[in-house]
């Protein structure tokens, strides 16, 4: 046979000078970068993990970061936060036209480094730029507030615009909750506020915060992608159109053909309107003409879609909520809800408006739920609660206004910020009091760092304030276990054996 002929390959600028990166850290490949200038392709070998103690930054138009041969599978080359380091953006670039970032895997490692205070997102690119392609990568573990933030510009005349995200595996992101300082721990799967933009066929898991979260990115179009929520930790929101950026507006965004699931939990499929995130007058609403349309939910979603802080246009149409697990009860509790937004919860409102909260042309398919009253923060839900809570000595010491139980059928129990131990039924949206400690104190409002509710070292139960204290189960060497309750006596204190040696029902 004869034999082949050996043809050129034909390299791009800056790939041609160098073989695929096989090892060191963001230095070797920023070097490349900047001596390359516009259109150098840095590609990693394939299986290659390089450890980054600060970011990989992209210095010119139409430059490339890729696995050599375009895997899309584990082979791909990654990217990770280097242990020790306070890492948590691992790949920049603002303001360049053209950039690429494809067929690699990109690791924040929060699961063993832990999250970064105030940290940014894994990727972040964008402001005046056009035409970035970010493809084929996987983002996950980011130890700031997102895998992938994609940002504005800030100036009407050279906007970002003309970004594709395509075909990613984003995820897992961030933890549900906070930290002992009180941090909120949660973050976004895909952040995106550019204009013009296409979204699409992206697979987001365990996002915390939002799956896919537009800052307006008017013009933008949210297609063909899948979202599931975390096995373990609460999902806010999947799609999000609640951030007021561009002056409020989401003109001509298109969010279709998307497909949600709850896993754990969703609190939203896909939050609409400025009102739907949290608490509001309704003065400033986000304006469209936006269209929702032909989404598919399952799963542990409680609110799929919900409407409120919106004008100027909203088509929400042909969106199938038909496998979302039905009653909410089943799969959450609405303890937090405020009593518009539980009503929606209990009636299993699975597409639900408040009819003030969406002013201008609208098309809603049928089966939407006006709320009767002005429903927000629809955040509000949780997994199932338990029926009671227990503490052993020494486990429970709180400052005011903390919540000591949240229990199943909307039994809470707070310290609340006037020294106040009391049980609450929130079952229809209102706080019913059940039972309430009676010892109440000012300082707690001017000094809240004087006053405590402990269950001691040695059994005792109390409240104090300035070191002098104020409520006490009188328990002393003989309580062992604290427990709250959702059903009368509330809260009891038993005893090494087992016995109740106090109950609510011994304070007068």
């Amino acid at each position: 046979m004869a034999p082949k002929s050996l043809l050129p390959i034909l390299l791009p600028l800056g790939l041609a000078a160098a073989a695929c990166v096989s090892s060191g850290d963001q230095n070797t490949i920023n070097s490349l970068f900047q001596s390359g200038g516009a259109g150098t392709v840095v590609q990693l070998c394939a299986g290659t993990v390089l450890s980054v103690s600060d970011a990989i930054t992209f210095t010119a138009d139409n430059q490339e970061l890729s696995t050599s041969g375009y895997p899309t599978d584990d082979t791909r080359g990654t990217i990770q936060a280097a242990a020790n380091s306070n890492a948590s953006t691992l790949i920049t670039g603002y303001g360049f036209d053209g950039l690429k970032l494809t067929n690699i895997q990109v690791d924040g490692l929060r699961p063993s480094l832990g999250a970064v205070e105030d940290g940014g997102a894994n990727i972040e690119l964008g402001q005046a730029s056009s035409g970035i392609v970010v493809s084929n990568i996987a983002s996950r573990n980011s130890r700031g507030w997102s895998c992938l933030h994609v940002i504005q510009s800030g100036d009407s005349t050279a906007p970002c615009t003309n970004v594709t995200i395509s075909n990613n595996q984003i995820g897992p992101c961030g933890n549900e909750g906070t930290n002992s300082a009180g941090a909120g721990q949660w973050a976004d799967g895909i952040s995106f506020a550019c204009q013009d933009s296409l979204i699409e066929n992206n697979h987001v898991s365990g996002s915390t915060d939002g799956g896919i979260v537009l800052f307006g990115a008017p013009g933008t179009k949210v297609q063909g992608n899948t979202i599931v929520s975390s096995p373990t930790d609460t999902g806010f929101g999947a799609i999000n159109m609640v951030d007021w950026l561009y002056d409020g507006s989401y003109a001509n965004v298109v969010v279709t053909n998307n497909t949600i699931t709850g896993d754990k939990l969703f609190n939203v499929g896909i939050a609409i309107g400025a009102y739907v995130w949290g608490f509001s007058d309704g003065t400033n609403p986000l304006q469209g003409p936006a269209t929702v349309t032909d989404n598919v939910f399952s799963g542990n979603i409680t609110f799929p879609i919900a409407i409120n802080g919106w004008t100027n246009g909203l088509t929400a149409t042909g969106n199938d909520v038909s496998g979302v697990t039905n009653p909410n009860s089943a799969f959450s509790e609405s303890n937090d809800c405020s009593a518009a937004t539980k009503a929606l919860w209990t009636e299993n409102a699975h597409l639900s408006y408040y009819p003030a909260g969406l002013t201008g042309s609208s098309n809603l398919q049928t089966d939407f739920v006006a709320a009767k009253n002005n429903a927000t923060a629809f955040l509000c839900t949780t997994a199932p609660l338990p029926a009671s809570v227990s503490y052993a000595p020494n486990e429970l010491n709180v400052g005011p206004g903390s919540t000591l139980a949240n229990l199943h059928n909307g039994i809470v129990t707070n310290y609340q910020g006037d020294n106040n131990i009391v049980t609450s039924n929130t079952s229809t949206g209102d706080y019913v009091t059940l039972w309430a400690s009676g010892n109440t104190s000012s300082t707690c409002g001017s000094d809240a760092t004087a006053c405590s509710c402990v269950f001691q070292s040695d059994g005792n139960f109390v409240t104090d304030v300035s070191g002098q204290a104020q409520f006490s189960s009188g328990t002393t060497n003989t309580g062992h276990t604290l427990t709250f309750l959702n059903q009368s006596p509330w809260i009891q204190i038993t005893d090494e054996s087992g016995k109740v040696v106090w109950t609510t029902a011994d304070t007068s």
